[in-house]
């Protein structure tokens, strides 16, 4: 079995950083922990040989987050995002020197909480023979990436904000191997497959679609996803509304 690299996105950086006095969403607290560390805790049951956190180079320095993140566990590490990049794919590519191999790669969106067992989700892609495989629930909300199924129910197509069926997209991506998903984002980019000017992880998809690489898709609960994208979600995480 190969090894597993985690690359947690904090989402798309703002134009303008925040006030000294705020924190970012990823450090809003449950039980006394913040957001990033419960996920990091979350991640940690995978063994994975690296999980690489994205922040902006501002929060880096503001909040001390080298010196934070390490601590939560040992694989770890932040990775700077120095400018306002094209989207959450763009953002994934800035780990392509630690990513573009053999092992395995997860990719799981900061602003996106599922009361799930991540380790299932793994292990249903590998026994399945995937070469990839996302994390799907019900919904027809513009906001989310799609997904259309096979009657295998394997992806055959991917769009970002635009509902193609009720499949939506988790937040959740899992590679057979880094390598896989890097060559495929970077032929995303060179055919320019642009959604409000940016480039997204889901549409890449399309690119492992036309090799015929088999794609799973693991069902879950709407009421086991849990965005984190607005104030109020963020207060119900706070105030432990949640798992």
């Amino acid at each position: 079995m190969s090894a597993l690299n985690i690359i947690l996105l904090t989402g798309r950086q703002s134009e303008a950083p925040h006030d000294e006095g705020e924190y970012p969403h990823y450090l809003c607290e449950y039980n006394g922990k913040p957001l990033i560390h419960k996920l990091i805790d979350n991640c940690a049951v995978l063994q994975p040989r690296r999980m690489i956190c994205t922040f902006s180079n501002h929060d880096i320095a503001r909040l001390h987050l080298r010196n934070m993140v390490p601590q939560m566990h040992p694989s770890a590490s932040v990775l700077p995002v120095h400018n306002i990049t094209r989207g959450a794919a763009c953002t994934a590519l800035l780990a392509s020197e630690e990513i573009d191999n053999d092992d395995e790669l997860l990719i799981l969106s900061v602003s996106d909480f599922l009361d799930i067992e991540l380790q299932d989700v793994v292990r249903a892609f590998r026994e399945s023979h995937e070469d990839a495989g996302v994390v799907i629930f019900n919904s027809l909300h513009p906001r989310y990436s799609f997904a259309r199924l096979d009657s295998e129910c394997r992806v055959i197509e991917a769009a970002e904000k635009n509902p193609i069926s009720s499949n939506a997209i988790a937040g959740v991506y899992w590679f057979k191997s880094g390598s896989l998903f890097v060559s495929a984002a970077k032929e995303m980019i060179r055919k320019d497959a642009r959604v409000n000017d940016n480039f997204y992880i889901a549409p890449a998809l399309n690119e492992l679609v036309l090799l015929q690489k088999r794609i799973g898709a693991y069902r879950i609960e709407p009421n086991q996803y849990r965005p984190l994208k607005t104030d109020s979600q963020l207060h119900a995480f706070e105030a432990g509304e949640m798992r």
